[in-house]
């Protein structure tokens, strides 16, 4: 037999389930009654009991015995009733999962208005540093640029501008390791001056 997977879960007493595994009766298991006591198991748990552990009865401490296994006959209508259970079950279990996607979805919405606030990012605009591009990485990151700030985790870029007069600029993301050295190269970069350009 396959091994199921253990979850944890809340267990209804209006539910037809194992008290062992708390996994839901099939129709089988429900005409199962492996003791004389009463004390119904699925037959996973029963197998498992008989075959990898002592072979008692969980309730009454009974050793297992095949001669005393209760098993009722299914008939074709209580085969038919069990089908249109479950799917009653699997209609209101979809129904439940739609309207979760629907609360989610309608959560994100909310969300979108909203700005996060990343206290460890700098966005500086106004720079035309001189550097090729393939060397603009490495000199935004020296002791001449925001290197001299603190440790910097990430850089980002944007593509250059050109503004109404026909100068062109480029925007910069620079992530620090920490708020404390994002604050204090906002302090000090915004309103310097970067050539005839307010950085901002």
């Amino acid at each position: 037999m396959a091994n199921r997977v253990q979850q944890d879960a809340f267990m209804d007493d209006s539910d037809d389930s194992c008290p062992l595994c708390v996994e839901e009766f099939d129709l089988s298991d429900k005409n199962f009654r492996p003791c004389p006591c009463g004390y119904q198991v699925c037959q996973f748990c029963y197998n498992n009991i008989k075959n990898n552990m002592n072979g008692l009865c969980p309730a009454c401490r009974r050793l297992y015995d095949e001669k005393n296994i209760e098993w009722k006959i299914i008939s074709p209508e209580e085969q038919k009733a069990d089908i249109a259970l479950q799917a009653r079950k699997k209609a209101v279990a979809r129904q439940k999962e739609s309207e979760r996607k629907q609360v989610e979805s309608l959560n994100r919405k909310h969300l979108a208005g909203l700005r996060v606030v990343q206290k460890n990012l700098v966005y500086v605009v106004g720079l035309n540093p001189k550097s090729r591009e393939e060397d603009l990485l490495q000199t935004l990151r020296g002791d001449q640029y925001f290197g001299q700030y603190g440790k910097i985790i990430k850089i980002v870029v944007s593509k250059a501008k050109e503004n109404a007069s026909g100068n062109s600029s480029i925007g910069v993301y620079v992530t620090f390791a920490r708020k404390q050295d994002a604050a204090s190269c906002i302090a000090a970069v915004d309103g310097s001056q970067n050539g005839d350009r307010t950085l901002r």
